[in-house]
């Protein structure tokens, strides 16, 4: 999964480096902006969906929609450039860390992962602690996975609906067949049949290997650091036990 960016860290210890000044205003930008934006990508999200899978829709609600979508990439994207100008003296730091951001702002098939850009910089998981972090990649992780499912499931959609003898011509089938195969279930009632659509199906097939083992290597090293950290613990004195059932 593509790194979104570094967040500001609140328990970083006297022993850690500052960031530099222009990074620092940078944070707390996005410290401020984080749920506005998140609600944003949310209906920016589900606007796309709309336009995308209704079409065509009748002419006023088009236009409707078309205008939200337009206001909201706009409001991405002036967020984007407000932040480079904070970010003066590290701007060269800033665009290498939030490569991301700019990408799925300029690149229009990025675009429905804007929701991970703004997930990421919620302040709730703005805390250095060890377990609000792998709670972030995990909500991350999955995030993507359906975000993975819902533009691959789409892709092919858009590849199978007309195609001779293909049963993925419904959005809603493609979903459930994407779904089942990043989970590699396949229970084959529906497969592509054009290059394309085969083309984005393996695609997705390696995508759900990887992002399972980001998910299962990261509740792995939870339990592992809850193993360590009850293998210190001194033990319970007699007064700290449970008293007997007896």
């Amino acid at each position: 999964m593509p790194t979104l960016g570094p967040c500001h860290d609140r328990s970083m210890t006297s022993e850690t480096p500052p960031a530099p000044r222009g990074l620092a205003r940078v944070s707390v930008w996005e410290e401020r902006t984080a749920w506005p934006l998140f609600a944003g990508s949310i209906v920016f999200l589900a606007t796309l969906t709309w336009v995308w899978v209704d079409e065509p829709p009748g002419q006023p609600l088009l236009s409707l929609a078309l205008g939200t979508l337009s206001l909201l990439w706009a409001w991405f994207l002036v967020d984007y450039l407000i932040r480079l100008v904070l970010a003066r003296g590290s701007r060269r730091e800033f665009v290498r860390t939030r490569a991301f951001d700019l990408a799925s702002v300029l690149l229009p098939f990025l675009r429905p992962y804007l929701i991970l850009v703004f997930i990421w910089r919620l302040p709730i998981f703005y805390y250095g602690k060890p377990r609000l972090q792998r709670i972030r990649y995990v909500v991350t992780t999955v995030l993507f996975a359906f975000m993975f499912v819902y533009t691959s499931s789409y892709g092919v959609w858009r590849a199978e609906r007309h195609a001779p003898g293909a049963t993925i011509v419904d959005f809603g089938d493609a979903l459930w067949w994407g779904f089942t195969t990043i989970t590699t279930v396949g229970y084959g009632d529906y497969a592509p049949v054009t290059v394309l659509g085969r083309v984005l199906a393996v695609g997705l097939m390696i995508g759900g290997i990887v992002i399972i083992g980001v998910v299962t290597a990261t509740l792995i090293s939870d339990l592992t650091d809850r193993i360590r950290a009850a293998a210190h613990m001194p033990p319970l004195t007699d007064d700290e036990k449970l008293p007997s059932a007896d």
